[in-house]
């Protein structure tokens, strides 16, 4: 593995090397640690017409066979807010990795956010007639986000002489989920018009996430030494998560999680529900229009759950940050003790409640002849309150009756431009599928701060009427 360093850190840096090692800087950590990337929109897949999943996209989307047995299927994917991990680290003369801190500060944004997301879609069972469709299904789903103002990455590797007279939040949000979903959907056709909803059962297996998010930092205008420090902040653990050492306890902050079986992951020991709604419009044989609103709804945490909450204040005279942080030998525990009152976290045995990130898809698809189409895509996301839209345009080509292949270009505002691709496989009543919205991110992933796959098989048998 290799050795991570940060160069570049300017004076005035508030936070001292070996002190606040109980609270806030835990947080701190956690997010430089999930810039590094890893490994979804499915901007690709709610543009493969002739494929069963972009039902698990829009519900009024309706297959083209009575019964259609989905194998078990996968799609992952992840986001940095544009941020590229070859553009924010070198190699210094001894061969160590260096992340340059003043060139990652350059290139973020007022707010930044780090995502992924992984389902493994167990399986999915659909039957049909001619203006009626039902499905059942089951996916284990992992969604995660985080979002952070430039202000924490500023004040972290540069320090706060450049706030002199502010008052900044440098608060982070996060969430992370995982947790069951079983489905139940229909689809109708009347005339010109598809209308589908789907009922989802969800079970919660594991969430960490934020609650309030306020921990602001006012540097006095006279001097760099003189701080106000406040925060109102929570951070929520449930289910298979164990989270310790926050309280101040003198232990080491730790996150582990416990041993889940074969009943937890179908079903999940929190309880929670969502819906999606859809509606398809052809206007005639060659234009068509859809949308849909998914996962409205939300998951309530009862097992094992813990709220960890600071709140407090604080004003700061008098220290010389600039020589803790250039002495190697300096006593940090002044500051550490005081930091570790502020921070404080206070835990309660008491449940909570999360909303999913709920996510739109708006399309339009033209059939320009019998083995070409067009079409157009506007994709949103919320992400702790904020949308993340996404447009996007495709073209399809029917390279004989068995074998489509496609490709789209997208633009979203935390993934930036990308190309992706796709194709279906038709070997009788079997259907594999794969799709990717950014395929040079599948040959050299350091140079793209967005990556996403999905691959698949399907059975299907008997053609239904139109």
């Amino acid at each position: 593995m290799k050795k991570f360093n940060i160069s570049n850190i300017q004076s005035a840096y508030l936070f001292g090397r070996q002190g606040w090692q109980k609270s806030y800087c835990f947080i701190l950590g956690m997010i430089f640690l999930g810039m590094v990337p890893l490994q979804g929109q499915d901007i690709g897949l709610s543009m493969m017409t002739n494929l069963w999943q972009t039902n698990t996209l829009n519900p009024s989307k309706m297959t083209d066979r009575r019964f259609v047995f989905s194998f078990p299927g996968i799609s992952a994917s992840m986001g940095t807010s544009a941020l590229t991990y070859d553009k924010i680290t070198s190699t210094n003369a001894e061969g160590e990795t260096v992340i340059i801190a003043n060139d990652l500060i350059d290139r973020l944004k007022n707010k930044n956010t780090v995502w992924a997301n992984a389902d493994i879609e167990t399986f999915y069972f659909a039957f049909g007639a001619d203006r009626w469709q039902i499905s059942l299904g089951h996916a284990l789903k992992t969604n995660t986000s985080m979002t952070f103002p430039k202000e924490l990455a500023q004040l972290a590797l540069q320090g706060n002489a450049n706030f002199l007279g502010e008052t900044i939040n440098i608060a982070p949000e996060f969430n992370f989920s995982t947790y069951s979903e079983w489905s139940i959907g229909t689809a109708i056709n009347y005339d010109r018009f598809t209308f589908g909803a789907r009922l989802k059962f969800l079970g919660g297996l594991s969430n960490f996430s934020s609650g309030n998010a306020v921990a602001s930092v006012y540097t006095n205008d006279a001097s760099v030494y003189e701080l106000t420090l406040a925060s109102d902040y929570t951070i929520n653990s449930a289910g298979l998560i164990n989270l310790t050492g926050l309280e101040g306890d003198g232990g080491d902050i730790d996150i582990s999680t416990t041993d889940m079986d074969a009943m937890d992951a179908l079903f999940g020991q929190n309880k929670g529900f969502a819906i999606d709604l859809g509606a398809t419009f052809h206007v005639n044989d060659k234009l068509t229009f859809s949308g849909s609103i998914l996962d409205i709804g939300g998951i309530n945490w009862k097992e094992n759950a813990k709220v960890y909450s600071s709140k407090g204040n604080y004003e700061y005279k008098g220290l010389d940050l600039l020589n803790l942080v250039e002495s190697d030998e300096a006593d940090f525990s002044q500051i550490a003790d005081t930091l570790s009152e502020i921070f404080q976290f206070n835990k309660a045995d008491q449940s909570y409640g999360t909303r999913l990130a709920w996510r739109t898809y708006w399309t339009v698809n033209y059939q320009i002849s019998e083995k070409f189409s067009i079409g157009g895509l506007v994709h949103t996301r919320s992400l702790k309150g904020d949308f993340d839209p996404t447009v996007a345009v495709n073209a399809a080509i029917d390279l004989g009756r068995w074998w489509t292949v496609g490709t789209n270009l997208s633009h979203g505002k935390s993934t930036g431009f990308a190309i992706g691709a796709n194709t279906a496989l038709r070997l009788g009543p079997a259907q594999l599928f794969f799709a990717t919205d950014n395929l040079p991110a599948m040959f050299n992933l350091v140079n793209n701060s967005y990556a996403h796959v999905r691959l698949g098989m399907n059975l299907a048998f008997g053609k239904r009427d139109d």
